[in-house]
């Protein structure tokens, strides 16, 4: 070579040698000096040369630190009560990091007997795969010869590179043995499973598994791990979307190959092919309105950005695993409930709508109101556009996607956005929540009928009139200054003199069923929801007294003090409503509610636990008065229906219905020993409603809903419910009835006046 001869004539000219020892121009002592000198610098080359290449590749190598965190953006996860998980919030990358040990085993082995048969024996480096690669790279051809340490290397570090050279084969292999000395086999593995590409932005086994299956790795099939693993080698060649015989193909050679490295048997690998490939029609989390509980967890994003700016964290990358109250068992129960109801009742709705113009025909407003409240909307005034603009945008013709309750739970359609709103306005939406009222803690929440398609939210955000769910507000003052559950008011038209902005005038309500004439029990007015004996016990004690009573049980949303507030005209929301009625069945002690249990970092380490505040809202004998009063109502009141329709007899209930002007609202809230579940259904706009009161009271629009739900969770064998009774304080019966002497009120001079009873 030309550069050996170069250094040949620089050793004669630095040792002053000339000619040859056989040309006699040279003595042999200066030859072997010459000799010394070119041993000298080849054993130089032989030992330094690699010290130079080690410093070359190291030079571009990843820093110390991100060798330590190797995954420096992960998703933040979201977990529910019982250990699943809700979802994820991320950017980039749906990654999310898994511990060795939640990682099934039949997931590794799919990967060794595909990957890395040797990884248990190696230390990071295949000697014969290196050989190969090297001998490739000679040829030009670089390939195989990688670890799963070594590939481990490449996904984790883009310093490492991608390109197909030597140098990354050397930076691959310093990395992979640094690897194997700061990690066991085990943590290489979740690492690598951790952290791998299965499409798209989704990374890791576990989202993968979400992906595809709509479930948590831990609860993989045998078929369905070996599909995972199949992926790595192309996730969009082997899609089982796209290319369902491809991906069918490299499952079954997954198989095979566990089966010949001996992790399973033959018999088992041919049982794992019967099966199906498993995948839903569409990805499980191709969108974040998909999945379980997603307005729950669009509450929660929008609070956790709040919480991460305070602390300093990004919920988007920084992997924060976040520990929620929900229980997804009785979540799936309660979404179940609401599309049995709704989807068939929705029907019942239309026929009404169909029998008059349709309520935006003669009321404009009603569509203006639709499209303020719009997302096109909003977005127009974002981008700054008119108003002429954006309405001209409402009436021009586009591709849509339309909801619908009949499968495939869509039309595709060409509409006017205009023509859309007119579409909407007909479906009954619906608010559901459920506490345990012992805790504070939220243990289901289903925001709307479809969040793909209905983003608002009614659990939270939506207030409305409740109607006669108030009305327990009204006893529950009633019971605590001096009346019983016996005592008698007269059920006949009462008129009460109010000032309406500058004018006097009259409030004079009816029952809904009109009928009036003798005394009622206030147990029995409760039961049957009778608005005279509502109104006339507000008239008696005040409506600031009412107020002051539905403040300390946790009402939070303005309450104008008026008589009227007695049957329900104000706006509240499911989630005040139904946190306050659980001051009943815990006998007077509300609780805040509690979504978040706790919030740790990627690694594990506790940030922040929380705990919602509590106080004393009544006192053990009028709650449980009213908890009495309230099983009334679903034994021989207007909710009657639960405990026959629905098999609840066994169970302990206690609820009020409610139903707005118009029918516009329907509720239930109603309460076990366990639960409190409140109820609310109605449209989007409270001008679009029921014509009847049959098909319009809460009865029929919200009741069957919390019972079906009720149902399905005490009768579900993995939620094991207890059917116990709501025990009375020292001192009471456990049955109150009208007929018990000691609950007999004492003579009173009129039944305008209160009694001193209970005190």
């Amino acid at each position: 070579m030309r550069w050996l001869s170069q250094v040949h004539t620089w050793l004669q000219k630095r040792l002053r040698i000339q000619g040859t020892p056989a040309a006699g121009g040279v003595s042999p002592s200066s030859y072997a000096k010459y000799d010394a000198w070119v041993i000298g610098i080849w054993i130089g080359l032989f030992l330094g040369l690699p010290v130079l290449v080690f410093l070359y590749v190291w030079w571009d190598m990843p820093s110390f630190r991100t060798l330590e965190d190797p995954t420096p953006e992960l998703a933040s996860v979201v977990y529910s009560a019982d250990n699943q998980t809700l979802g994820t919030y991320y950017v980039n990358a749906d990654r999310v990091r898994l511990p060795a040990r939640v990682i099934p085993r039949i997931v590794k082995q799919a990967l060794l007997a595909v990957e890395d048969r040797r990884f248990h024996e190696h230390s990071g480096i295949d000697p014969i795969g290196i050989l190969g690669a090297i001998f490739s790279t000679a040829t030009g051809r670089v390939r195989g010869g990688s670890t799963i340490t070594q590939q481990l290397a490449r996904n984790l570090y883009d310093a490492v590179g991608v390109e197909r050279s030597v140098w990354r084969k050397l930076k691959e292999i310093i990395v992979a043995i640094y690897l194997e000395r700061r990690y066991s086999k085990e943590e290489i593995l979740a690492m690598y499973l951790n952290t791998v590409p299965f499409g798209g932005v989704t990374y890791g086994i576990q989202s993968a598994s979400r992906y595809y299956f709509g479930k948590d790795v831990k609860d993989l099939t045998l078929s369905e791990a070996a599909l995972l693993i199949g992926l790595l080698k192309g996730p969009t060649y082997y899609s089982p979307y796209r290319y369902p015989q491809r991906a069918l193909a490299r499952r079954n050679l997954v198989l095979d190959l566990m089966a010949e490295a001996g992790y399973i048997s033959a018999k088992e690998a041919a049982e794992a092919k019967k099966a199906p490939l498993g995948v839903g029609p569409t990805p499980y989390t191709a969108s974040h309105s998909q999945g379980l509980a997603p307005y729950f967890r669009e509450y929660l994003r929008e609070w956790l950005l709040q919480w991460c700016r305070q602390k300093g964290y990004d919920l988007y990358r920084d992997g924060l695993q976040i520990y929620t109250t929900l229980d997804s068992r009785l979540q799936v129960h309660a979404e179940s409930a609401v599309v049995a109801h709704l989807s068939q009742y929705q029907e019942v709705f239309e026929k009404e709508l169909r029998s008059r113009p349709y309520p935006w025909e003669k009321d404009s407003s009603i569509l203006l109101r639709a499209m303020y409240r719009s997302e096109r909307y909003q977005a127009g005034k974002r981008a700054g556009l008119s108003e002429t603009a954006i309405q001209a945008q409402f009436h021009q013709k586009r591709p849509m996607r339309l909801f619908q309750w009949k499968a495939p739970g869509y039309i595709d359609t060409v509409l006017t956005p205009w023509d859309s709103l007119k579409y909407y306005l007909r479906f009954l939406e619906v608010g559901l929540v459920t506490i345990d009222p012992h805790t504070g803690e939220i243990k289901a929440w289903v925001g709307g009928i479809n969040h793909t398609y209905f983003k608002y939210d009614h659990v939270a955000k939506g207030k409305r009139q409740v109607g006669s769910t108030f009305k327990p507000f009204v006893y529950t003052a009633a019971l605590d200054n001096g009346y019983s559950p016996c005592y008698e008011e007269l059920n006949v038209p009462i008129e009460i003199p109010i000032r309406v902005g500058d004018r006097d005038t009259v409030w004079a309500p009816r029952n809904a069923d009109r009928e009036l004439g003798e005394k009622v029990s206030l147990q029995k007015a409760l039961a049957l929801s009778l608005n005279v004996i509502t109104a006339r016990l507000i008239r008696n004690i005040g409506p600031e007294v009412v107020v002051d009573y539905a403040r300390r049980m946790g009402i939070q949303s303005e309450l104008e003090p008026v008589y009227a507030l007695a049957l329900g005209t104000s706006d509240l929301s499911v989630l005040e409503l139904t946190a306050a009625y659980g001051c009943y069945p815990t006998l007077g002690v509300w609780r805040e509610p509690l979504f978040v249990r706790e919030i740790r970092d990627r690694r594990g380490n506790l940030i922040e636990r929380f705990t919602g505040s509590n106080r004393r809202a009544l006192s053990e004998k009028t709650a449980y008065l009213m908890v009495e009063m309230l099983r009334g109502v679903t034994i021989f009141g207007t909710a009657g229906s639960l405990r026959w329709q629905y098999g609840l007899a066994s169970l302990d209930i206690g609820g009020k219905t409610g139903t707005t002007q118009n029918h516009a609202d329907g509720w239930f809230v109603g309460f076990t020993p366990e639960y409190v579940t409140g109820v609310w259904v109605g449209t989007a706009d409270r001008a679009v409603h029921f014509y009847s009161l049959w098909n319009g009271q809460g009865a029929r629009m919200a009741l069957p809903i919390w019972g079906l739900y009720m149902k399905a969770a005490y009768t579900d064998p993995k939620l094991a419910l207890p059917r116990r009774r709501i025990q009375p304080p020292p001192g009471l019966p456990a049955t109150i009835t009208c007929t018990d002497s000691t609950f007999t009120p004492p003579e009173s001079s009129g039944s305008e006046t209160l009694q001193e009873y209970l005190r």
